[in-house]
């Protein structure tokens, strides 16, 4: 599906947003609920984004999964730094990814009118030590 772009976005994803409550002892704790189901194109970062580490080196050595998806602006009040991605399927509706993907990078791109056209998203795999 194009979006009303030119770009073919042929996978789509859960979105899941951030809430965080208080619990009886006082402690902060997060809960995700699930906000849509948007399109998005999902891939391998290009080398521009891939700078930094992709090691964690404490408390265990780790390999994160790093990927970019390209999201329609029709889309962009799901795009947080607080939400998450998950359950990524291709446009048959096979399952791509399970795993669940923290978003830490925004790069909103922008037409030749000015709007904004897509936002390229840089996504992390969610590891919960």
């Amino acid at each position: 599906m194009s979006y009303k772009t030119f770009f073919r976005f042929a996978h789509k994803c859960d979105v899941y947003t951030k809430t965080t409550s208080t619990n009886a002892a006082g402690q902060e704790y997060a809960t995700f609920s699930k906000a849509a189901t948007i399109g998005l194109q999902f891939q391998a970062p290009t080398t521009q984004s891939t700078s930094s580490s992709d090691r964690r080196l404490s408390p265990y050595v780790d390999n994160f999964s790093k990927y970019e998806g390209i999201v329609p602006s029709m889309y962009d009040q799901y795009i947080s730094y607080d939400n998450r991605i998950t359950n990524i399927t291709d446009a048959k509706g096979n399952q791509v990814d399970t795993d669940t993907y923290e978003i830490v990078g925004i790069q909103p791109k922008f037409s030749f009118s000015g709007k904004k056209h897509h936002i390229v998203v840089s996504l992390r795999r969610v590891v919960e030590a």
